[in-house]
């Protein structure tokens, strides 16, 4: 017996034929030069990555492609963060893939972060809405979305999903998640009814989805590349909480601050033999005691030009 059948419907979908009408919608209208923004919502656990992969999997299929490939370390089509995001955005673009998964993971996580992250979105959709790629996003709340993107009608479809059930839990091993969906109208109607509730997603009980559905867990072999992805991108960021956190440095923060020449920076420290704290994809990053040593040898440099004069 074939397991990985336990991974589809009787269709051939992991998913709800509804569900694959309304992405062929989707696909329909960027093809016709009009950006489209696929929102999943929904708590922890509860499969919003899972689900936004198998939308892309059909969108590419829909367009002549196989799924999404997960033994590609560089895997274009999902985007941990916001910077990974833009760069691969254009790498799609570049191999004409159609869709690409964008996980919120690290986004939320500094202050400000919020305005970062839709400022990212709102560029990319400024920038990009003639590449004719689904942008399929995960999120705790969609309500975090800027409301400028309401406003040029972006978002057009969300998934909020819910009450998941793990293969564990399921008789024939065959877990699956739940989702209500929601078109940009009713996406607006929640939004106002959020904001009348102290407790932001019981507004999910009171409108109306346009339509429900299920979803079936993605085949072991694909989960498990796919937490391997999702480790080494995390990996990154927390090393990148790490620095933030220690106030560490990069040799452009501290040619900026000393008013010096990145080469200066990088010479100086090489002849002063200091070591990197940490150092994150090649990227080397010093205490900050590292600007004051430097700072005094600048002095010593200038005292030294003085008593030349």
């Amino acid at each position: 017996m074939n397991t990985d059948s336990l991974y589809y419907y009787k269709s051939g979908l992991p998913f709800d034929t509804k569900l694959a009408e309304n992405l062929k919608d989707l696909d329909h209208r960027v093809s016709g030069n009009k950006a489209s923004l696929l929102v999943v919502d929904g708590g922890v656990g509860q499969g919003k990555t899972t689900l936004n992969v198998h939308c892309g999997d059909y969108i590419n299929k829909l367009n002549g492609l196989g799924p999404i490939d997960f033994s590609d370390k560089k895997c274009p089509q999902i985007a941990f963060g916001g910077s990974e995001f833009l760069k691969k955005m254009r790498v799609c673009f570049e191999k004409k893939l159609p869709y690409i998964v964008y996980t919120e993971a690290g986004d939320f996580s500094r202050r400000g972060s919020m305005t970062r992250f839709n400022n990212v979105i709102n560029r990319a959709f400024e920038t990009f809405r003639a590449f004719k790629i689904i942008v399929g996003l995960d999120l705790p709340n969609f309500n975090v979305l800027d409301n400028l993107l309401f406003d040029n009608q972006i978002p057009r479809l969300l998934l909020h999903t819910h009450d998941r059930v793990s293969d564990i839990d399921c008789a024939n091993g065959r877990g699956y998640g739940n989702f209500k969906a929601y078109s940009l109208y009713r996406m607006l109607l929640l939004k106002a009814k959020m904001e009348k509730l102290k407790v932001k997603p019981f507004a999910f009980q009171q409108i109306d989805a346009n339509f429900r559905g299920h979803f079936l867990n993605l085949t072991p072999a694909r989960s498990k590349k796919l937490d391997l992805i999702s480790i080494r991108s995390k990996k990154g960021i927390l090393l990148k909480a790490e620095i933030e956190v220690e106030g560490l440095l990069s040799y452009s923060d501290m040619a900026m601050k000393l008013c010096r020449s990145l080469r200066w920076v990088k010479d100086t420290i090489n002849l002063l033999k200091i070591q990197p704290s940490k150092t994150l994809r090649q990227a080397k990053y010093f205490k900050p005691d590292v600007l004051n040593i430097l700072a005094e040898q600048l002095e010593k440099l200038e005292a030294r030009d003085k008593r030349l004069k």
